[in-house]
């Protein structure tokens, strides 16, 4: 399968990720919220005062956090790959397979873009081969 106007294609893709990015802030702040009200409510006490046959489980309150802190840094994530793409940036080619890995995980949808954004991504135009090839 030979693409169009490959640079074109990038651009494209990168937009695609700084979209991405932009759904995944509020996203991510609200749950940055949902994870405060959860600690604070009286369900996360009884989870911390929670006894198991012979030892008490006491989950701390920083692994509550967990979800929205990834959240927040595949947001950046996706933001400054999309930007490094569509400003054909040199290093946005590379730093974009970390978002495309990302988007692999999310079935169907997602492996399907991930996948033809990898392939995309290290696609060589064959005049390129050509050319390089002299």
């Amino acid at each position: 399968m030979d693409l169009k106007d490959h640079n074109n294609n990038l651009r494209i893709i990168g937009k695609i990720f700084i979209v991405i990015g932009l759904i995944l802030v509020p996203i991510s702040i609200c749950t940055f919220f949902f994870v405060d009200m959860f600690v604070e409510s009286d369900l996360w006490m009884e989870l911390a005062e929670f006894d198991v046959v012979f030892f008490e489980l006491r989950p701390p309150r920083g692994i509550a956090y967990f979800l929205p802190t990834i959240q927040t840094i595949s947001s950046i994530i996706f933001l400054i790959s999309g930007y490094g793409l569509s400003a054909e940036k040199d290093w946005g080619k590379r730093f974009a397979i970390v978002p495309a890995v990302i988007l692999l995980f999310k079935f169907p949808i997602g492996t399907a873009l991930g996948g033809y954004m990898i392939y995309a991504i290290h696609h060589v135009p064959k005049e390129e081969v050509v050319n390089g090839a002299d």
